[in-house]
Order: C-alpha cells, then structure tokens, then sequence
C-alpha cells in the first residue's frame, strides 16, 4: 500500500527519485484498480511534467514517425489526425471512454502485461523509446529491446514513443467483451517486405516471434506451417483455462498468423 506521494516536477526529478521501493503514477487505471500488480510505498507523479505530454510529426534517418508523449492518453491518440490509424486501432480496445481519458501510453508500456492493448501493435511497428535517467542521461530502445532488458531499464522514466508513419500493421484481438482484457491480441507490421510480429497472450506471452516472422517474410506459409512453428516455439506455454485448451489456443493462434500475413503481404492496412 502506497504511503508516500511526490509531485514531480520535470522528468529528471522523476527518475531521479526511483527505486525498488517506488513507483511512477501516471494515468493511474493500474495502480488504483482492485488487485493491482503494483505494490510500492513510495508512488513519484508525473502528471504534472508537461515535456511528457504532446505529440507532433518528426523525420529520422529519412523515416517519417509520430512522437507522442509518455503522458499522453489512449483518448489523445485517438482524437490526434496526425497517429497513424494502427495505433488509434489499438488504443480503440480499451472499450471504456472512462479508462481512455486517465491510461496513458507511458504507463500501459511500462506495465508489460500478457493481455496488453498495445504492445503486439507497439511491437509489429517497431516502435522506439525515449528514456531519461536520475542524472538527466537521455536513452533511446525499441520496444523490444525495453521487453528483453526490462530489469535493467526499470527505474528510467519513459519520456515518448516514436511510431512509424510509412508501416502496414494490421491487428486481430479475442476477448469475452469489449470491456474485457483480450485471451489474445495478435499484430503483424510489413515495411519493404520486413515483417515483425507481436503476441500478447494472457498469463503466457508478450513476444516477438522473430522466427515466424523471418520464415513470412522468405515465403508464404500454409496454416499448418505456422501451427508447427507455434508449437514448437518455447514462449508459447499455453495452459488449459477458461479461455480453452493449449492446443486450441495454438491453433487460434496459427489461423490468425496466417490470415495476418496474408493481409500485410497483400498491402492492406
């Protein structure tokens, strides 16, 4: 149970103030809800920080992205012209207005949960970090490389998030109700014939499947070509649940691989 509140006032403060007794409260739908996964004495606010807030166009390396601010809502991104409409797609499963206009972008990546709204988008598009550290040092990771490296990236404040504007992605999302967190959310991004593909699946998952996403981007493959290759990966546990068997879930999985690439590899979005 948390004990102690601080203000943040900039972002060097914030993670300044980090530690393994702390935690960093944004839009706060995680920390406040019953049963949260967040435990710590010491909650650092950063809702005050404006140069975590907004989102603007920027090029990099001939690339054109969308920078938006680790404070930025789900609903912010939706209403803002200039996201590309993957990521309003993601942010569009969160059913409820309510929960859209507190979680924020920067909070939901930091979580790194298995049934997450945005992480197989974040992932299939290659997204980038922006980070800051207690003693002002900026730091830039993809999205995958923060998953990989967590336990050493953990206490630096996520600042933006940088997603690509010249990316196909296309996104498939099983779940009992809109309000509910998804059994499994499956992305697929295809940029000059490279393809990544992120898999969140509940209480097994947040992956990158390099290996299929390699074998897609050689050839095209049968339906039961990817099963094969999803049974034998060894981040892919499925356990027996309410939600159904491992081998269906396997399966479920395979079709929706296979009907994603399909639909990157034809050009639609």
């Amino acid at each position: 149970m948390a004990e102690k509140l601080i203000i943040a006032e900039s972002a060097i403060q914030a993670a300044s103030l980090k530690n393994g007794d702390s935690a960093f409260l944004a839009g706060g739908t995680e920390i406040n809800r019953l049963g949260s996964s967040i435990d710590a004495p010491t909650l650092i606010s950063i809702g005050r920080i404006a140069e975590l807030d907004g989102i603007s166009e920027t090029e990099e390396d001939g690339r054109k992205y969308v920078r938006i601010g680790s404070m930025c809502t789900f609903q912010d991104i939706i209403d803002c012209p200039t996201v590309p409409e993957y990521l309003k797609q993601a942010c569009r499963f969160m059913g409820s207005r309510t929960k859209r206009n507190m979680a924020t972008i920067g909070g939901n990546i930091a979580l790194r949960r298995t049934d997450s709204y945005l992480y197989p988008t974040l992932i299939a598009c290659h997204a980038k970090l922006e980070f800051v550290d207690g003693k002002g040092e900026p730091d830039r990771r993809c999205v995958n490389c923060y998953l990989n490296r967590y336990d050493e990236l953990k206490d630096k404040l996520i600042v933006a998030v940088l997603v690509p504007i010249d990316v196909a992605v296309v996104s498939k999302r099983y779940s009992n109700t809109v309000q509910s967190h998804a059994v499994l959310t499956v992305s697929m991004g295809c940029r000059e014939g490279r393809i990544n593909l992120g898999v969140a699946a509940k209480d097994t998952a947040l992956v990158n499947l390099k290996d299929i996403s390699a074998e897609l981007e050689r050839k095209d493959l049968s339906d039961a070509d990817v099963l094969k290759m999803v049974s034998e990966n060894p981040e892919l546990g499925f356990r027996q649940d309410i939600f159904g068997s491992p081998d269906y879930k396997r399966y479920l999985l395979s079709v929706t691989i296979a009907d994603l690439a399909k639909k990157v590899k034809g050009g639609k979005r």
